[in-house]
């Protein structure tokens, strides 16, 4: 069972120790010795089983500590939302845990919890494995809100799509782009409301994963042109070959035609792209099918990874040499 699992319970509480005789004490060796991890006041989660989770897992079980030392069902919002949706983001998880207050007077953020007064309506409010969660449409346009223009990208991109894949691994129906539009128009002049029109309008859900969002984010704040995205190409014996991003540009009395690809390391990690296949062997495919769109395409290519994603400047660079102009 995972950290994603709704019955994993991993927990040990403070307040159970004096019911076998015992008091905090026995935890804070534990935390010491790294035996245990202090997940939040009173709730701690062996050392083992915090160190073989991801970012995102440590913020699920500080969500979970959250929900399990609170009197009533909390209702997860903001960045607490995007994780239960499956929503993805754009650098590290927070430590806060995001919670909306629903009316209730005398809520206060503190002890890594963000209280969210915001106005809030039944029908926001869904229940996702025995949590209360703001239903995705309210989630995306508080993500779009209150998160940086290319975190919001990353989320609206896949939360907009046909069908969207939960954390605890189902299919629910992705939300509207023009829905989330209307919510943020109604919003008048509030804060954020600018900020998120900008993100949503820009959004489109044809980015095959967060690196392409983010890619195409900073290729717009780079001042560069609007790719193509997911472009098919078919070689004259019939091979299909899909590219992330495609340029056609008039440069004076040229024309570039260039092809632009974020490579991921999930591509040569993850066993749902290896497909039985050694990470050397995915490399070679990768090269094979470079020179195949080459040949057949007259098009010049271009890579780049995370790192240069996540730098502006960086992969400005990179586009320059690849021949690229701003507009």
């Amino acid at each position: 069972m995972t950290a994603e699992s709704p019955g994993w319970r991993p927990f040990q509480f403070t307040r159970d120790l004096a019911m076998v005789g015992k008091d905090g004490r026995s935890l804070s060796r534990a935390v010491a010795s790294g035996e245990a991890v202090k997940v939040r006041r009173g709730v701690f989660v062996g050392g083992g089983g915090w160190a073989s989770v991801n970012d995102r897992d440590h913020y699920l079980l500080r969500m979970r500590a959250v929900a399990a030392t609170r009197a009533s069902l909390p209702i997860f919002s903001h960045y607490s939302a995007a994780v239960i949706w499956g929503l993805p983001i754009i650098g590290q998880w927070p430590q806060a845990v995001h919670l909306l207050a629903a009316g209730r007077g005398g809520l206060h953020s503190k002890n890594g919890v963000t209280i969210h007064h915001d106005r809030l309506v039944d029908a926001d409010i869904v229940e996702i494995d025995g949590m209360l969660v703001t239903s995705l449409a309210r989630t995306l346009v508080d993500l779009a809100r209150s998160t940086s223009f290319l975190s919001a990208v990353a989320s609206l991109d896949a939360g907009t799509k046909p069908e969207l894949e939960l954390l605890n691994r189902t299919l629910r129906p992705g939300a509207e782009r023009e829905v989330l539009l209307e919510r943020v128009m109604s919003l008048g002049a509030s804060r954020g409301a600018r900020s998120a029109r900008l993100a949503i309008e820009f959004s489109d859900n044809r980015s095959a994963s967060p690196g392409e969002s983010l890619s195409r984010g900073q290729i717009y704040l780079c001042g560069f042109p609007a790719p193509e995205l997911q472009v098919h190409f078919v070689s004259p014996e019939g091979a299909e070959d899909i590219v992330d991003f495609r340029w056609l540009q008039k440069q004076g009395v040229r024309t570039l035609r260039l092809i632009g690809e974020f490579d991921g390391e999930v591509k040569y990690t993850r066993t749902e792209f290896l497909k039985g296949r050694t990470a050397a062997e995915v490399v070679v495919a990768e090269k094979v099918r470079e020179d195949r769109l080459r040949a057949n395409t007259n098009h010049s290519f271009v890579r780049w990874v995370w790192g240069t994603a996540l730098r502006k400047e960086e992969l400005r660079a990179v586009l320059l040499r690849a021949g690229l102009r701003p507009r």
